[in-house]
């Protein structure tokens, strides 16, 4: 008897008349068909995707348990950092090598006194609030009596960096101490004139300390505030759901 011939790649026998495939092109048939590039920038997208969850997620952690990011090592305002500093920095430069260059104690004076109020002005009005968000000024009542008011920014909203706020402190404390020495210096070489620039530098540093230390001490008593509120709610949150009834 004659023999049947043998099925092709698609399981069926092949027709009268049809010749069988050949070897080569039977085995061509049976390699499986190349993958597409679609899945390979599928699966690249979501392999960099996964990488930024992860990336986001470790800056969460690092953020809730006070570590730093790489935000915190750069400055977030770099030009008002710079004239936070520069300012009262070149008061002191100029009180203690003014003589170097002119021995006019007039000129000295006003200069001083200029870099003075322009680091007053700076310090009380742009710094303060862009580097910490605090901000403190003087208002006039009505009644025609002055009061003291002291505004922080919203910490839910607004994370002070740490690098702005590291310049900040600093170049607030330091200089006052700096003027304290020059004062003693002052007294004790019996130089009145010259502590006449130190006890105005001492005024207008020191009305800036003040303010903003006070501001410092509300703003802490309301993230205290804040933090029991929200640990309150959270008790009291807890307790409602393991309440063996509803209300």
């Amino acid at each position: 008897p004659s023999k049947s011939p043998r099925p092709n790649h698609q399981g069926r026998h092949p027709r009268r008349g049809e010749s069988p495939e050949p070897p080569a092109v039977r085995f061509l048939n049976r390699l499986e068909p190349v993958a597409s590039a679609e899945p390979i920038e599928e699966s690249a997208t979501k392999t960099l995707g996964a990488d930024a969850m992860q990336a986001r997620e470790e800056e969460g952690t690092s953020l809730q348990y006070g570590g730093e990011t790489d935000r915190d090592r750069q400055c977030e305002h770099p030009q008002v950092a710079f004239f936070h500093l520069f300012f009262r920095t070149a008061a002191i430069l100029t009180y203690v090598f003014c003589t170097w260059v002119s021995s006019s104690f007039v000129l000295s004076f006003i200069i001083t006194v200029l870099l003075l109020a322009f680091d007053f002005w700076t310090v009380k009005n742009v710094s303060g609030r862009l580097l910490v968000g605090l901000r403190w000024w003087n208002e006039i009542l009505p009644d025609g009596s002055s009061e003291w008011r002291f505004e922080c920014a919203d910490m839910s909203h607004r994370r002070t960096n740490a690098l702005d706020s590291t310049v900040f402190w600093v170049g607030l404390l330091v200089p006052p101490v700096l003027w304290v020495l020059f004062a003693l210096g002052a007294l004790l070489r019996l130089n009145f004139e010259w502590l006449l620039i130190v006890a105005v530098a001492l005024g207008l540093n020191g009305a800036n300390v003040i303010g903003y230390l006070r501001c410092r001490k509300d703003n802490v008593a309301n993230l205290k505030s804040m933090v029991t509120n929200a640990g309150m709610s959270a008790g009291m949150g807890s307790l409602m759901r393991n309440l063996p009834f509803s209300i």
